[in-house]
């Protein structure tokens, strides 16, 4: 995938669209709900593998300040080689992938009291930055595939100690 592709794809994402029915993938493992996080304490009709999920889950970074859980830091500093030929680009993602959120629908990030859709667009927003950084360092990677998946409407929402991505 290149830079254009990528402006293409999120300006036609199905944000959040198909949420809560993700298969099986390789390194990836599904939850049903977000009823796992309603409360402290798992009620008994919990689905038992999204509450084993929700005991174990790190939640995926969304906001620009949290440090990459694939790479740490390594991935800004390589961006750093290459930022002055390719910083109007990441600038263009991150608005597209703003701009194309606003379509989102939010109504399947919804559980019990809680709202998901901040921090699902803030993941998003910082996805498609890492994904244009991978790009843009030539090494497209684990944020390339996490965009797809947005961009096919679930949620990689997590990350599991044994380095699943969890989606939603």
């Amino acid at each position: 995938m290149n830079i254009d592709s990528l402006i293409f794809k999120i300006a036609e994402a199905n944000w959040f669209s198909a949420v809560g029915a993700f298969g099986c993938k390789k390194g990836m493992q599904s939850i049903t709900s977000l009823a796992a996080w309603d409360s402290d304490i798992f009620s008994g009709n919990l689905n038992t593998s999204d509450a084993i999920i929700a005991a174990q889950m790190d939640w995926l970074p969304s906001s620009k300040d949290q440090v990459d859980p694939f790479y740490g830091n390594l991935l800004i500093e390589k961006w750093g080689e290459v930022k002055l030929n390719f910083e109007n680009n990441i600038m263009e993602i991150y608005r597209k992938t703003l701009h194309s959120l606003r379509m989102a629908n939010n109504s399947k990030l919804t559980s019990g009291p809680h709202n998901y859709f901040e921090v699902a667009k803030g993941s998003a927003l910082y996805c498609s930055r890492m994904a244009a950084i991978e790009i843009a360092i030539d090494h497209p990677s684990i944020w390339n595939e996490l965009i797809n998946l947005y961009i096919e409407g679930y949620w990689p929402c997590g990350l599991l100690p044994n380095g699943d991505v969890v989606v939603y």
